[in-house]
This record gives structure tokens, sequence and C-alpha cells, in this order.
């Protein structure tokens, strides 16, 4: 009998799209004959996976930037389907990127094809009640924090943290650049998709107040960006001149010689905190979905970095927060810029978190999935 899986693994953000690489990689070392057929970016292609469609172009977060991009998810999904029906894969992984994915997994449950959903839906964060039809449609869930299983054990016993993708990851080990000694000045990350860089940009910018005929290259700033899409983007956004300021995202070297840095939510601010950057949050999303979005959400922070410590989400935050920022507020991100600067014992207390951070989140997610998702198949 042959050996051989047909796995369809599905990502559509930068962050997902690196973990969806990492456990394609690792389930190849658990099942060699494993056949990979993705919707994914850059990483999952190097990883071998058949990409059948870049998700860079439906990337996006908020209703009206969803609606923007309303014919591009909707090819996505034909495209999903229509495989789906024609190769029946023996498993279905699904990687964060929640209401395209959950669409993905009521539409495998018709056809009885088994679903592990890796990053779980952050539904504790607004919808919690939501999590009885997520485990309708989904046979397991992999979740990558202490507090996801906790939660959503509440509803089901097919979960398992798996641990956290970044703690494998030697590459972010804290850097060795003593705080003076980083060339970088300010680092500033707008995000991966085309709406939050369009929503963050320009506060970002405004918050390090560069004025305009200033020699903006001997503030030693850098801008990173995401993948090719987010970059091409921002060499159309930013002021002239600006576009020699950008730098790869990918490229961790560059990230630990930043002294500081002002980064939009996600992913990016683990990544951050495991490298021992002190960061400042800013996240702007358009007028109508914050409208809406502010009666929904019953956190007080969105980061990340701010939700692992504490008795509870969000009780023990490590960085500032500024959220739908205003002028306001950018003056109070430079009053920061310059506290994590000057104020040595405050810059200590953002790194003791950082470390409480990285001593809460296990290695071994990739490797634990790859498990998880090869006794699915058998």
């Amino acid at each position: 009998m042959s050996t051989i899986n047909n796995i369809f693994v599905v990502a559509g953000e930068s962050s997902g799209d690196q973990h969806a690489a990492n456990y394609v990689k690792e389930h190849k070392r658990v099942n060699p004959e494993a056949v990979f057929t993705a919707i994914g970016q850059q990483e999952l292609n190097n990883s071998g996976a058949n990409i059948i469609f870049n998700s860079e172009e439906i990337s996006v977060i908020g209703i009206i930037e969803v609606i923007s991009k309303y014919s591009k998810i909707r090819k996505a999904l034909n495209i999903a389907y229509n495989h789906i029906i024609n190769s029946k894969p023996d498993l279905i992984v699904l990687v964060d990127y929640v209401e395209f994915n959950l669409k993905i997994a009521r539409f495998a449950k018709k056809y009885n094809i088994p679903v592990l959903f890796y990053v779980a839906p952050q539904v504790w964060a607004w919808r919690e009640k939501r999590i009885k039809k997520i485990v309708e449609v989904v046979d397991q869930l992999a979740v990558i924090f202490p507090f996801e299983e906790r939660i959503f054990k509440k509803y089901t016993q097919n979960v398992t943290y798996v641990g956290h993708p970044l703690a494998d990851d030697p590459r972010f080990k804290p850097t060795d650049l003593k705080y003076n000694h980083r060339m970088t000045t300010i680092g500033i990350f707008p995000g991966s998709r085309e709406s939050e860089i369009r929503n963050n940009l320009y506060r970002m910018i405004d918050s390090i107040r560069i004025v305009k005929n200033d020699d903006i290259y001997s503030k030693n700033i850098k801008i990173f960006y995401a993948n090719a899409t987010a970059k091409k983007l921002l060499v159309h956004l930013l002021p002239e001149g600006w576009s020699a300021l950008l730098v790869d995202g990918k490229d961790l070297s560059e990230i630990k010689k930043c002294q500081k840095v002002i980064t939009a939510s996600g992913t990016v601010t683990l990544e951050l905190a495991m490298m021992n950057i002190p960061m400042i949050i800013m996240y702007r999303l358009s007028p109508f979905t914050y409208f809406i979005m502010k009666h929904l959400v019953k956190l007080k922070y969105i980061g990340l970095v701010n939700l692992i410590l504490g008795d509870s989400l969000g009780s023990q935050p490590v960085v500032k927060e500024f959220i739908q920022p205003d002028y306001s507020d950018e003056v109070q991100v430079m009053v920061e810029l310059q506290r994590i600067d000057n104020d040595i014992s405050y810059r200590e207390k953002i790194e003791d978190g950082y470390s409480q951070v990285r001593k809460t989140l296990k290695p071994g997610a990739a490797m634990n999935v790859a498990k998880i998702a090869n006794k699915m198949i058998r």
C-alpha cells in the first residue's frame, strides 16, 4: 500500500506562511512521502509545497479592507474548493487567517476531510462563544499559547498546546549588542498587509518628527518590509528619498541593530520581544472598522506580547500601546521613545518582561503539529 499522503495547507499572512513552512519541513521528517499543496507565500514555496495561489494578494484586515479585496478572496476560495473536490486531500492544515480558513473548514466537512487548525482563531479576544461553531468544523486544534488551551478546553478536548514557533528558532535569540552599540536608533514596522501599511505608516513617520528638509540618513532610521508586495507599496507611499531606508524584515541581523522600534500589532511584537528590542505598538484601523471592533473586542491590549503574562489576558502588559492614535498620541510616542533612550531602569523593566515571555513559550511547535497531523491521516 502506498504511503503517499496528500496534504493541503492554507496560510494567509506573512507570519502564518512562516509557521506553515516550518510545519511542512517537520512533517517531511515524520513522513518523507507526504506531498503538500498550499495557498501561501514565499516561505511555503521554499519548503517544497506546491503553491496554487499567492496569499499575499488577499492579506487584509478590517471590514472595509475585506470588501475592497472581495473578488480576489472569492477567487482564492474557489481555487481552494476546486482543489478539495478534485484532489480530495487526506488532510487539510489551516494556519491562522481565521475567517477565510473557517470557510475552507466548513467546505471540507462536506467531503469528510479531516481538518487541523494550527495557530487557532483568536476568538478569545472578542467572540469566545463562537468556539462552539469552530469545533463543529475543525477536528483538531493546535494552539500556541498556554492560555488558549485553557479557553478552548471549555468546549473541546481536541486541543493541544504545541508550543510557540518562535521558541524553536535560534535566529530570534536576544541580541548580543549593547543598547548604545546598536547603529539603528529607530526601526519602523508598519505591518505586512496593504491595509495595515496604509493605516499605520504615516502615523509612525509623524511620531519620529523628521523635519521635511532634515537629513533623514543621519538619523539612522530603518523601515522594515514584510514581503515583496509590502515593499512595493512602501516605495509608493514613502516620501521622496525615504525608500533608501527600507530593509527586509526577514533580515534579523538588521533588526537586532535597532535600539528601539515602533511596530504594528501582530506576531512581530513577539519576535521583537524574543530578540530583546524595546518597542512601542501603534495600530490604526479604518474608522468604520474601528467603530465596529471597539464594541466587540473585550481586551484592553491587542499586542500579543502584552497578553501572555499575568493571571488573565492583558493583566500584565510589557510595552506601551497606542491604538487608533491621534496627534496627542504621536506626542506621547515621542515621549516614550525618549524614555526608552534615557531611563535605563525603565528599559530594564521592559527587558525583564521580555525574559518572562521567553520562559513562558515552550519549543517544539512545528514538530508537535507534524505528529498530530500524521496521526490524523493514518
